[in-house]
């Protein structure tokens, strides 16, 4: 359970900045109360009033004080008050308000100077757009000028949704008002439920400055050292800094109570390592994901699609374990995504203590249940405030935390704890359900019953999590005492239940039961919906294609139905009755198209996996040293996470409604649909990755793209596009490797026109299937004519590919237009000549992609 005082900390710095926002939106403050507080909160510079926003911070508090929860208000000093301790953070009086005072300063990285007041040679803060961090990055130092000027790209203000994330063209911009959003933001504040719980409403309170607050600056106007103001490139929201700023107080706050420390003097030392920086990783997480299995036909999606939330369940829940233990809030945790998660303790004995249980309660709990599978492992590093604050230590700290987390992958488990037999395992499974028949690996139980079969307890909670994760729109993580219907049949660390809420929250939350309340459906609409309250918003993963009213489209609804059974058929029609789940075998059928009454192409899958290049290097040095800050740091690795935890699958649900996310999160993605879709979803995702990182050529995307057929086993459809992604990585990155040929994004739409060309051929009876085979042929001729003069010897039988270029002349004169008139069949098979031979000298073994790619659409199904 979170400590009283140390939330309270939190809920301050989470909204000491709130007069930011309220002075931007034009919010009038009384006069009468600019008298009575202006001297209490404002400092003064050359006889005026300065910071105005902390006046308006303060203003907030009182204004709004009946939304906060009473729990927090009460029992407190004028030192310690929460108003006092957000508001004065600019003129502290107390240790406690300079706690908050150091994680401001901290967190920005620079001992701020920043106003919020007009000059007349700056425009106003509230004129002000955020920038994009992803235009000022670069591996090879080529940065730009470093003013606002030399940056073209900022982010429209408004609440976080899949569409504003992408910045846009500052010229394009239209005016800002803040007023409208503020008043959103304000509504939905009033609402926030859970108010008698704190805890829970801290969160909710995160996750709606989130939304409101990801595309405001948090600064936009310095003091030089001629007291003059200035602009500065505003690429830190609002958001980030103030979360980071409470993770950093909370730490700070921590440590100092537990060093009986709590003085201005001690608080002012910034030499003392008072910082525990922590960096969590789950190992074996893909292993886990598509672990070789059993019979998983009957279950596969729903095992996937629970697989693959359970593991990011665990991920969230070991950091929640760890934060929870110590006593510190959610936003403590500075980063959670894609199996590895980034916090802030304070570095005291008693939180070391206590992270070193975590982790062995953790691994305990994962050995005994899953025999090694996946496993956690804690690195962790000490700082001080002056190195953290210095971009030349700062980052010195973070390749320090990379090492120590990279050394501890060579010993994931205490081998002289957990090594050995394991003597009682036979002894858990019974003759009458033997073994689970989804993992192979532990014993079926009676209770478990799924379509006929008996499942282990673990694969009855995935298949169960899969079913649900579709259908339902809240979830609830309550402790595993709680009075719930329907939950996992093993709580989690043995800790944590999971629960999608129907109702009866409220009687959990009084008891205290409820650990986390998320909705996971909100955020993927196109509007925030004002009228409803705002609970935490989770990003879940989990689209699906089904069926709608879409498929009920005749052409559509034949492509599913062709060559199918009877009992199929039936089948088929209940699903697009009740909205079920297309089956990959349905998805594979989507990829077919009618010719002249005859259905072609091959009803196969596209597997498609990608990850951001060299993203340890672009957090290593990608930032220029002067802007290697605590705050910009967690902004990038926020930012890039959105991409892929809240744009791919908006893309999903509303351009490419038959693609299956098997996850997107951090900075990669997998995902299956039929294989033409899947063509087409590459290049889409690729063109607006491009787009979200300001067409940024030094933050690139590599990826594999697999085609199978519907019924090959899911881990080997994770294996080959795995493969298929490490050859593009290898080949020098930012490509795409398929039908095992790794060829450069821009090369793509270049063999897309050659593609066009050959569909135009084949439908004008140009050329004719056996011709585009014997092509395939020459391409291989053309691949080996490559390997042989790279390679450093050769036999005389491998001389034969050399000859490609006569047998390309030799088919085309003999094959090609072959119906039309001689004297046109000369000119047309000489024009053919002409492209076959560029391409084939231009792009070489890459032909094979528009090729193969046109003989899978041309055969007959």
């Amino acid at each position: 359970m979170v400590d009283r005082e140390i939330l309270k900390i939190a809920i301050a710095a989470l909204l000491h900045d709130i007069g930011k926002f309220s002075e931007r939106a034009s919010v009038e403050i009384p006069q009468d109360y600019v008298i009575n507080n202006q001297a209490l909160y404002q400092p003064k510079y050359k006889h005026r009033y300065t910071h105005r926003h902390s006046l308006h911070t303060a203003y907030f508090f009182d204004s709004f004080s009946k939304y906060l929860p009473k729990q927090i208000l009460t029992d407190s000093t004028a030192d310690t008050s929460l108003i006092n301790l957000a508001a004065m953070h600019h003129k502290p009086t107390s240790a406690e308000q300079l706690i908050i005072r150091e994680a401001d300063i901290l967190s920005s990285g620079i001992e701020r100077k920043e106003f919020e007041e007009q000059d007349a040679q700056s425009r106003m803060p509230k004129e002000i757009p955020l920038s994009t961090i992803f235009e000022d990055i670069s591996i090879n130092e080529n940065w730009k000028e470093n003013k606002p000027e030399s940056f073209k790209f900022v982010y429209p203000l408004a609440t976080l949704s899949p569409k504003s994330i992408f910045p846009v063209d500052k010229s394009s911009l239209k005016q800002i008002d803040y007023k409208i959003l503020y008043e959103q933001f304000i509504e939905l504040f009033k609402k926030l439920p859970h108010i008698e719980y704190s805890p829970l409403w801290f969160e909710h309170l995160d996750s709606l400055l989130f939304l409101f607050t990801s595309s405001i600056p948090s600064a936009t106007v310095t003091r030089d050292d001629a007291g003059d103001f200035k602009e500065i490139i505003t690429d830190i929201s609002l958001y980030d800094h103030s979360r980071l700023t409470a993770a950093i107080a909370t730490a700070l706050y921590a440590y100092h109570r537990e060093t009986n420390s709590i003085n201005i003097d001690a608080i002012k030392d910034r030499d003392i390592e008072k910082f525990l920086l922590i960096e969590g990783n789950f190992y074996g997480i893909q292993d886990f994901i598509f672990s070789d299995t059993g019979d998983t036909r009957k279950n596969a999606a729903k095992l996937l699609r629970g697989r693959s939330f359970y593991v990011s369940l665990l991920s969230e829940l070991a950091s929640d374990f760890i934060v929870e233990k110590i006593g510190l809030p959610s936003t403590s945790i500075v980063v959670n995504a894609a199996g590895k998660f980034r916090m802030i303790l304070p570095n005291t004995e008693r939180a070391i203590k206590l992270l070193a249980e975590a982790e062995n309660e953790i691994n305990d709990w994962l050995i005994k249940n899953f025999y090694g599978e996946v496993s956690i492992g804690i690195s962790s590093v000490t700082a001080s405030f002056n190195v953290l604050i210095d971009t030349e230590t700062l980052s010195d700290i973070g390749k320090k935390l990379g090492k120590v987390s990279e050394e501890r992958k060579f010993h994931k488990f205490d081998i002289l704890k957990y090594a050995g037999a394991k003597t009682t395992y036979l002894n858990e499974f019974s003759s009458e359900f033997g073994i689970c028949p989804l993992c192979n690996r532990r014993p079926a139980g009676d209770r478990n019953k799924i379509d006929d079969e008996h499942l282990c307890d673990v694969c009855f909670d995935h298949v169960n999590i899969g079913r649900n994760l579709t259908s339902k729109d809240y979830i609830a993580i309550t402790y595993k005492d709680a009075d719930l219907k329907d939950k996992l049949r093993i709580p989690i660390y043995n800790r944590y239940q999971l629960a999608f809420i129907t109702g009866k929250l409220r009687d959990l939350v009084e008891a205290g039961k409820v650990r986390h309340f998320w909705d996971i459906n909100s955020l993927w609409q196109e509007e925030l919906h004002l009228s409803k309250e705002l609970f935490s918003i989770k990003l879940i993963n989990a689209y699906v294609p089904r069926f709608t009213e879409e498929h009920k489209d005749a052409e559509i609804l034949e492509k599913l139905k062709y060559d199918e059974s009877e009992e199929s058929l039936k089948e088929i029609d209940n699903l697009i009755n009740y909205g079920g789940i297309l089956s990959f075998a349905h998805l594979g059928k989507l990829s077919l198209h009618k010719i002249d009454s005859e259905y072609q192409g091959v009803p196969a899958l596209g597997v498609f996996k990608a990850d951001v290049d060299n993203l340890g290097t672009i957090f290593m040095k990608g930032l220029r040293k002067e802007k290697r800050t605590f705050s910009r740091y967690t902004t990038l690795s926020r930012q890039l996470n959105l991409f892929f935890t809240l744009y791919v699958p908006y893309l999903c649900r509303t351009e490419f409604k038959n693609i299956y996310t098997v996850f997107t999160g951090g900075d990669d993605l997998f995902v299956i649909g039929p294989w033409k879709d899947t063509f087409e979803f590459a290049l889409r995702v690729k063109e607006d990755f491009s787009k979200y990182c300001c067409e940024n050529r030094e933050i690139s995307l590599s990826a594999g793209l697999f085609i199978t057929k519907s019924e090959t086993p899911v881990i080997n459809m994770a294996k080959f596009s795995e493969e298929a992604l490490d050859k593009a990585k290898q080949k020098g990155k930012n490509k795409l490797t398929v039908f095992d040929v790794s060829v450069s994004w821009d090369d793509l739409s270049k063999l897309a026109e050659i593609e066009s060309h050959l569909h135009n051929w084949l439908e004008e009876e140009i050329i004719t299937k056996a011709f585009s085979y014997k092509l395939n042929e020459i391409v291989k001729m053309v691949e080996e004519e490559i390997h042989l003069r790279q390679s450093n010897s050769f036999d005389l039988s491998s001389l034969n590919s050399l000859t490609w270029r006569a047998k390309l002349y030799y088919s085309t004169i003999r094959n090609v237009a072959k119906g039309y008139p001689k004297d046109k069949r000369i000119e047309i098979a000489e024009e053919v000549l002409t492209h076959l031979s560029l391409w084939l000298e231009k792009y070489r073994e890459s032909m094979r992609i528009p090729l193969w790619k046109t003989l899978y659409m041309r055969r007959k199904a």
